[in-house]
């Protein structure tokens, strides 16, 4: 399910004998061009591929930040980090494996913090550390692999990227978690959580699936301390997949319901809530409704590569035990733009994500809250298969009312190993 990159192919100076891993010498790492090859160390001298037609991807990522809010947000300050992904995949997809190493500093507290200006530097957790965030096994149910039974430990933003592929993780597209992801659902889906469900595919897509988990975010543990101590939540979703004047679309409905105990004040994995002193009285269950759109608007005939494609979410959720009430956001991103340039990509993102009353009546007058708002702009460079350069632009209207607005750059560089 849940796959990392595909390895790498051959260079032109490739022996051809890799998919035996019969690469002989002059092959393999450095019979491949530095600026065609697939990973920066190239095949390995055959390992690479011979571990994959044994049903074995192991793939090393390293991104690294750089952001500055320059003006506005609750503090001008500027910082570097990055992050480590480690991908294994085992028997063709069965395992999944999915660690992280967070280094470095952020400036999430900083630009506006409940709409993070990096959602990729939420993993593991704020502080540097190294974690399994993901490890999900994958059992097909029907010989045609269009039913899955799928458990385990579950990464949010990985099983959002495989159903948007386009979203990145916020190493590839947009960085502003409100810019790509339905906040709404952060009071009922944690960063990480142990659970289990069924998966409808359709030609490689997630077309529907129904998943029972864990109320914890256990990214850092294993999730078994405390398994099911508030309650239990539950996921349905499902795809319909359009065409509107001959391109691809699709429509995806998406209710989450969790049993447990919760206040609108409870903290946020995926967002981080001001603390006043207040302890608000606790509700029995929280839900969520979501809709999102997805259609490319233009296609090149003459190559597929260069295409502009359009997302927006829309969604709802208990006012009573969430801060976001409601949210939507409106993207258009774009591959091939430029000319001679066809893995290049850009973006352009809006969104507006309306506080909960019950949220703002509680920090008041402690902390008067308005909704907040916000507008991303990236453009991703592939300077070679193995190596992308963004350059990234934020201005968000925080949802404090005395903090000016922010306006945030970013530099964001990421290696395939």
């Amino acid at each position: 399910m849940l796959r990392p990159s595909s390895p790498s192919r051959a260079g032109n100076a490739c022996c051809g004998d890799c998919s035996s891993g019969g690469c002989v010498a002059g092959c393999g790492l450095f019979g491949e061009s530095l600026w065609t090859r697939q990973h920066l160390t190239g095949d390995l001298w055959g390992i690479r591929p011979s571990l994959a037609q044994h049903g074995i991807v192991a793939d090393l990522q390293l991104t690294q930040f750089y952001q500055d809010v320059a003006a506005g947000g609750s503090e001008q300050k500027d910082a570097y980090g990055g992050k480590l992904d480690y991908f294994f995949t085992f028997a063709k997809g069965f395992v999944v494996l999915h660690a992280e190493t967070r280094f470095g500093e952020d400036v999430i507290l900083d630009g506006a913090g409940l709409a993070p200006v990096n959602a990729n530097l939420l993993y593991p957790e704020l502080e540097n550390t190294t974690a399994i965030t993901g490890l999900q096994f994958n059992l097909p149910l029907t010989p045609d692999q269009e039913w899955v039974f799928s458990f385990g430990k579950i990464n949010t933003l990985d099983l959002f990227h495989m159903l948007y592929p386009q979203t990145g993780r916020g190493v590839d597209g947009f960085m502003n978690a409100s810019a790509f992801l339905p906040l709404t659902v952060t009071r009922t889906i944690p960063l990480s959580f142990l659970g289990a469900g069924v998966l409808k595919m359709r030609e490689g897509q997630v077309q529907g699936g129904l998943l029972v988990y864990d109320s914890h975010n256990s990214t850092t543990t294993s999730g078994f301390e405390d398994l099911f101590g508030n309650g239990a939540n539950i996921a349905g979703l499902w795809r319909f997949f359009t065409e509107f004047g001959g391109l691809p679309g699709s429509h995806l409905f998406l209710g989450t319901w969790a049993s447990g105990e919760f206040t609108a004040l409870d903290p946020l994995d995926w967002s981080f809530i001001p603390g006043v002193g207040i302890i608000p009285s606790q509700e029995t269950g929280s839900w969520s409704l979501l809709y999102i759109l997805e259609q490319k608007l233009w296609v090149d005939p003459y190559s597929e590569k260069r295409s502009i494609g359009l997302l927006s979410q829309w969604g709802l959720a208990d006012p009573e035990t969430c801060p976001y009430e409601w949210v939507c956001n409106v993207s258009l991103q774009g591959q091939g733009l430029i000319a001679r340039r066809e893995q290049d990509t850009m973006g352009v993102a809006y969104f507006y994500s309306g506080l909960s009353g019950d949220f703002k009546d509680l920090l008041a007058p402690a902390l008067p809250l308005d909704d907040l708002q916000g507008v991303e702009l990236y453009y991703n460079a592939a300077i070679t298969p193995w190596f992308d350069l963004t350059a990234d632009l934020q201005f968000v209207e925080p949802a404090d009312s005395a903090a000016d607005t922010a306006i945030v750059f970013g530099l964001r560089g990421k290696m395939d190993f």
